[in-house]
C-alpha cells in the first residue's frame, strides 16, 4: 500500500499542489478563505486549494487565495475583494456567502462554488463529500467491532458538517436499536481546541468509542484521554474524520474517514465551470472511505463473554 508521502508526491508531480508561480493568469478565479489554514500538506484547506488550482491550470485559468475577515465574513462586506474582478468565478472556503452579498451582485452572474455549505441560488453550488455515508461507515465499523456504547464529539453545533454527520450518528444508532444519550453527544471546535473538559466528561459516560467529526478533535481526545490515564484503543476506540497527516502520526496511528480533498478542489472547479456555461448544479457528493489503523479495538469477544 502506497504511503501518504508517495501518493502526495506523486500528487505534486501531477500538479495538486500550491505554487505561487501558476496563482494569477489572464482569467482569474478567487478564493475567499476563512478560518481555514491552509499554508501546509498537514492542514485540511490545502490540498482542496491544491485539487482547485490543478484544474484551473488545466484549463489555463489562475487563483487568487484571499483571507476575509470575521467582521467581512459575518457581514458580507467582501464585493470590494472579488466584484469587478473579472473573476471566472468565487470559491468559499471555510464559510458560506452572506445573503445580502448575493442578492447584491446577482447580476453579475458570476458561479459561487462553497465547500461544505449551502446556499439555495441557482448561481450557487454546494462541493464536498457524503458527511452521512462516512459517518456511517464509521458506526458500522465500531458497531461490528462489538461497540455499543459510543459518543459523539462535533465542532460547532451550527455548522451543516456537523449537523449532517451528528444526524448520520443519530441515525446509526437507532437502526443498531441502541439508545440516545445526550450526555454522549458534545460539541467544540473542528479544531479540537478548548475541548479537553469535553472529552473528559464524556469519557466518565462509560464509553467504549468516539465518533470524531475531524482529525484534529480526533488527536486531541487521544491525547487527553492517555494524559489522563485512558489506553487507547484498550480503553476507549476513537475514530476521526478527513484523514489528515496527524492521523498517520498519532500514537496510535489513527482510524479515520478519508475525504479525498483533491478531489473535492477538482470537483468545485468544474462544478463553477458548469453553473458558468448555464447548468444550474446544486451540489456535487464525492465519496468517502474508511482507513483502518489502530485505534479501534475489537472488544466483540468481550461482549460475548
Amino acid at each position: 500500500e502506497e504511503t501518504r508521502e508517495s501518493i502526495l508526491k506523486c500528487a505534486f508531480e501531477m500538479g495538486y499542489h500550491i505554487s505561487p508561480e501558476r496563482m494569477t493568469r489572464k482569467k482569474n478565479v478567487a478564493i475567499l478563505v476563512y478560518g481555514i489554514h491552509y499554508g501546509t500538506s498537514n492542514q485540511f484547506g490545502y490540498e482542496i486549494i491544491a485539487g482547485i488550482q490543478a484544474a484551473a491550470v488545466d484549463n489555463n485559468v489562475g487563483i487568487n487565495i484571499i483571507t476575509v475577515t470575521e467582521e467581512q465574513m459575518n457581514s458580507g462586506n467582501y464585493d470590494h475583494l472579488v466584484i469587478g474582478k473579472n473573476y471566472e468565478g468565487i470559491f468559499f472556503l471555510g464559510f458560506r456567502p452572506h445573503i445580502d452579498f448575493i442578492e447584491r451582485n446577482k447580476g453579475h452572474n458570476i458561479p459561487m462554488v462553497v465547500l461544505d455549505n449551502y446556499i439555495e441560488n441557482p448561481l450557487v453550488a454546494r462541493v464536498g463529500c457524503d458527511n452521512y455515508d462516512g459517518i456511517t461507515q464509521a458506526m458500522k465499523h465500531l458497531y461490528s467491532k462489538g461497540h455499543r456504547k459510543i459518543g459523539f464529539l462535533g465542532g460547532e453545533p451550527d455548522s451543516i458538517v456537523t449537523v449532517e454527520r451528528r444526524d448520520a450518528y443519530l441515525d446509526n444508532l437507532a437502526d443498531f436499536g441502541l439508545s440516545r444519550s445526550d450526555k454522549l453527544i458534545k460539541y467544540g471546535h473542528f479544531s479540537g481546541k478548548g475541548m479537553k473538559k469535553l472529552i473528559l466528561d464524556m469519557a466518565k459516560e462509560d464509553i467504549t468509542a468516539i465518533v470524531c467529526i475531524s482529525d484534529n478533535i480526533a488527536v486531541t481526545a487521544v491525547k487527553e484521554l492517555t494524559k489522563a490515564g485512558y489506553r487507547i484503543p484498550q480503553d476507549i476506540s476513537i475514530i476521526g474524520y478527513d484523514n489528515l497527516p496527524i492521523s498517520e502520526a498519532c500514537i496510535p496511528e489513527l482510524t479515520t474517514v478519508n475525504q479525498n480533498r483533491i478531489h473535492i478542489g477538482k470537483a468545485a472547479f468544474i462544478a463553477m465551470q458548469q453553473i458558468k456555461s448555464g447548468i444550474h448544479i446544486c451540489s456535487v457528493q464525492l465519496h468517502t472511505n474508511l482507513v483502518e489503523r489502530k485505534s479501534v479495538a475489537d472488544i466483540s469477544q468481550q461482549k460475548e463473554g
